[in-house]
């Protein structure tokens, strides 16, 4: 039984999310070896959950986790980008919809703000599309190598967020308009496109601007978290059919760590509420600070 207290949609979700293991642990019982594979792909299990407690508790996209993890592994970089893009799909869609649940039935939330977020997916998400589009049907290719333009993003967006949490931190995150000004819709706009350009080429990026943007421009951390997670979601699934396609993906590895990233998604929202805004927001810059300073020092 469920506990009392969780919602109907909560229950929904907990209840796709065990059919899903469910699913799952047929598919794993019919591999052969399956015991030599789950020694040698087990970990990536638990790789799956940090990636998506980080992801969906931040903003930022699994890929942070993902991609560094996959490097050091060996592991050539179409295939490392395919298959975050392809765990991505299981752990940001699972943590978008627990965030849509809570901005739809939090008393906290009131109706203006929730219409903030959906006006600000709508600007956003078709640009992102459109950017990793270009990406993987256009041939647009990156000007330097995917580990340093990894690094350079990682660093930089680490900086801007740990800035906020510094100097900014004690301003007023209360947006008391119904409305994103034509301004604002243009930033997320351009800014989103390239975030989807960035996401095609490193698996991370749409997610993690649009929180940044919508931080700078005084929304509450747990707002902009929830609109980079609900855009890198549905970024990471219109980007998919490519990977497939040209079958890119590893699936030995997405078999473990896509429960794992389910997992992580269900709980990363309790966890972003239990942190508070500051230390949540520490915890991301902090921690992509140092991705961003680790690439850039193997780089040289």
């Amino acid at each position: 039984m469920l506990p009392s207290s969780l919602s109907k949609q909560q229950k929904y979700l907990f209840v796709i999310a065990l059919l899903f293991i469910v699913l799952w642990s047929a598919l794993f019982i019919q591999l052969e070896n399956s015991l030599a594979k789950l020694q040698e792909f087990g970990a990536f299990f638990f790789l799956g959950i940090g990636g998506a407690i980080t992801a969906n508790s931040t903003g930022a996209g699994g890929g942070v986790v993902f991609v560094p993890s996959f490097n050091a592994l060996g592991m050539a970089i179409d295939e490392v980008v395919a298959t975050s893009f392809a765990i991505q799909c299981f752990g940001m869609t699972v943590g978008s919809i627990s965030w849509l649940i809570f901005f739809n039935r939090d008393s906290s939330q009131k109706i203006e703000r929730v219409n903030l977020l959906y006006q600000a997916l709508a600007c956003s998400i078709p640009m992102s599309i459109a950017g990793i589009y270009c990406v993987q049907y256009l041939s647009l290719l990156p000007v330097t190598s995917i580990n340093t333009i990894f690094s350079v993003f990682s660093l930089v967006f680490g900086i801007v967020v740990l800035y906020h949490c510094v100097y900014l931190g004690k301003r007023s995150t209360h947006r008391g308009v119904k409305q994103l000004t034509k301004l604002e819709l243009l930033l997320i706009a351009i800014s989103s496109f390239i975030g989807g350009i960035i996401t095609a080429w490193i698996s991370v990026g749409v997610g993690e601007i649009l929180a940044v943007i919508l931080l700078l421009r005084g929304f509450s951390v747990m707002f902009s978290v929830a609109a980079g997670v609900i855009v890198s979601s549905l970024s990471v699934l219109s980007g998919i059919p490519y990977f497939i396609n040209e079958q890119l993906i590893n699936l030995e590895v997405l078999l473990f760590a896509a429960p794992g990233a389910i997992i992580g998604a269900l709980v990363a929202r309790f966890i972003a509420q239990a942190l508070g805004p500051q230390k949540l927001k520490l915890f991301l810059g902090s921690w992509i600070l140092f991705v961003g300073v680790i690439g850039l020092i193997d780089f040289i």
